[in-house]
């Protein structure tokens, strides 16, 4: 049998958070069916396959055909499809970014990372917005089973389309804690010098998006510097996103009246990401809405303390002991304090999370190959 994985999301120049998650889960997969007598199969867009080697990944990987707006619009938006085994044959489909093809001979399996689009309209990118309105309920009816990444995400999913309740299934996302684990002091100084931070920080890893409630983060963070003697840096990683002029604006007008606001001007790698977390006095999240929450969970693995907002998701997917939970600019503001200073939270101990190989297990058994 054949699991074949659309995996256009890691075939990019720069990964979103939904291609990393796809890039793990891909090398999970790998890992669990070495020796089995199941292969692997990863599409990808036309010309595309540079993209997937450089992660050294040791699976089949096919491509689509030439013309990939036309050839995604058969497969993935138009009523008139046609089915994806005309072109890669029958298996079990894994989807983990939203879309599906139709896939009438086999099994599939769809990754619903949130539903954002529904419950925050104003923060999603116009264009994705009518997309995934136009798509998501032609997506559901297609796919066998829906996976969910969280409990909160999957109640959620099931609250929008319960006529798909059936088909829902949660499984969680991954840490691989052999990669984010607490770094040393030479390894934290070196990441210091390469991307000019501060000597101290707090840190921010995401898209500079409206969900991400950067106008709250940036708020709180201009009160704290103004009336606290020793000032955090704040560290912004992550790429434009969308709707993001005034996000942007204030930023600058923060760094010209002197706040120490850093955005590297150089991609960040992710092999620097460990001791980005383990230098930061805190990660900072206060989302108005996700479905994991990928950035806090990597940090807390490096046992780096987090700031997030008070969601419910945050609370199921977090160590509690070791998180700050805020619902105001105020009580952000005062749990900057709580990190300032060498009275601050500190490091703490990572918690046992859950692992990428438990991910890929449980996909597996979605699938039913071992059965």
């Amino acid at each position: 049998m054949r699991i074949i994985v659309e995996a256009d999301s890691i075939a990019q120049d720069t990964m979103s958070g939904i291609g990393h998650a796809t890039l793990q889960m891909i090398k999970s997969l790998r890992s669990e069916l070495k020796d089995s007598r199941h292969q692997l199969v990863i599409v990808v867009p036309f010309g595309k396959k540079s993209y997937v080697r450089q992660h050294g990944l040791d699976v089949k990987i096919r491509t689509l055909p030439p013309g990939y707006r036309y050839i995604n619009f058969l497969l993935a938006r138009s009523w008139l499809t046609i089915p994806a085994e005309l072109l890669f044959g029958r298996g079990v489909y894994i989807f983990p970014n939203y879309k599906t093809w139709w896939t009438p001979f086999s099994k599939s399996i769809t990754f619903v990372h949130d539903i954002a689009y529904k419950l925050y309209p104003e923060t999603i990118q116009p264009s994705n917005l009518r997309y995934l309105r136009a798509n998501m309920g032609r997506w559901l009816k297609r796919t066998t089973y829906t996976v969910s990444i969280s409990r909160q995400s999957q109640r959620e999913l099931i609250k929008s389309f319960p006529r798909f309740g059936y088909k829902s299934k949660m499984i969680y996302l991954g840490v691989d804690q052999s990669f984010f684990a607490p770094q040393d002091q030479l390894q934290i100084d070196a990441v210091k010098t390469k991307y000019a931070l501060p000597p101290v920080y707090f840190l921010y890893v995401g898209n500079i998006e409206p969900r991400k409630n950067l106008t709250m983060l940036l708020d709180a963070y201009e009160t704290y510097i103004t009336h606290s003697r020793g000032i955090v840096g704040l560290v912004l990683v992550g790429g434009n996103g969308w709707k993001n002029a005034e996000i942007i604006q204030r930023i600058g007008s923060l760094v010209a009246a002197g706040a120490p606001i850093v955005r590297p001007n150089t991609y960040v790698q992710d092999a620097d990401l460990p001791a980005l977390y383990s230098g930061a006095n805190a990660l900072v999240l206060v989302s108005l809405h996700e479905g994991y929450g990928l950035s806090a969970v990597q940090a807390q693995s490096c046992g780096t303390p987090v700031i997030v907002s008070d969601l419910p998701v945050f609370h199921e997917t977090l160590d509690s002991t070791a998180a700050t939970f805020v619902s105001s600019r105020e009580e952000l503001v005062s749990a900057f304090a709580a990190h300032t200073g060498p009275e601050r939270v500190g490091h703490t101990t990572p918690p046992q999370m859950h692992t990428w190989q438990q991910t890929a297990k449980k996909i597996i058994d979605l699938t039913g190959i071992m059965k």
